[in-house]
């Protein structure tokens, strides 16, 4: 029995090292709305849809870019996750950081799986139940403002007036007779010349 006793000591302080390890500075306020900076390194697949789900739930709604468009993306949210290997692929390591209108970092969360997990069988969870947390701390006392559409995004959001050229060419195809193709003429002339 003496060998059974000096082994608990070190089975302890394997699973101890297998304790997960966060690091969280909460976001104060920000916009509703903010942009996910695609990594493509990250091999973790189901890492973005759970941070998107994660922010939803605090009211911020977020779109993902291959290349960021600056001026449609006052925050931006950044993201790293590594996976390990024990008998099958898990998240070990992530960090989430929320930059501002100048690109300065506004929030970040670091998850980090001490030992890569050790003998704990918590290290197979999935990305959710490990993220969720980080998310939901980094996220709790948010204070949301409404996000104002840009000029941009007015103009993209809104259709585009069609010139008169392509309103007369849009008459012709219509095939009208001729006492009605000139009234509608006549009324795309009056029409475009109260518009400008």
């Amino acid at each position: 029995m003496p060998p059974v006793r000096s082994c608990l000591p070190l089975l302890a302080a394997t699973v101890l090292v297998g304790c997960t390890a966060t690091q969280v500075t909460p976001l104060q306020s920000a916009a509703d709305q903010m942009c996910i900076e695609e990594n493509p390194k990250v091999q973790v697949s189901d890492f973005v849809p759970v941070l998107q789900q994660g922010f939803a739930r605090h009211g911020i709604e977020t779109q993902l870019y291959a290349k960021i468009p600056r001026e449609q993306c006052p925050y931006v949210v950044t993201y790293t996750a590594r996976r390990s290997w024990d008998m099958a692929p898990y998240l070990s390591t992530a960090e989430i950081v929320i930059l501002g209108p100048r690109r300065q970092t506004l929030a970040k969360a670091n998850y980090h799986l001490r030992g890569k997990g050790g003998l704990s069988l918590m290290k197979w969870q999935g990305t959710k139940s490990k993220i969720d947390p980080v998310i939901d701390e980094l996220l709790a006392n948010v204070q949301l403002t409404a996000t104002v559409a840009t000029e941009a995004q007015r103009e993209s959001a809104s259709p585009r007036r069609k010139s008169l050229d392509e309103q007369i060419r849009e008459l012709q195809q219509q095939h009208l007779g001729y006492e009605d193709y000139q009234r509608a003429y006549r009324k795309l002339l009056l029409e475009n010349q109260a518009s400008d």
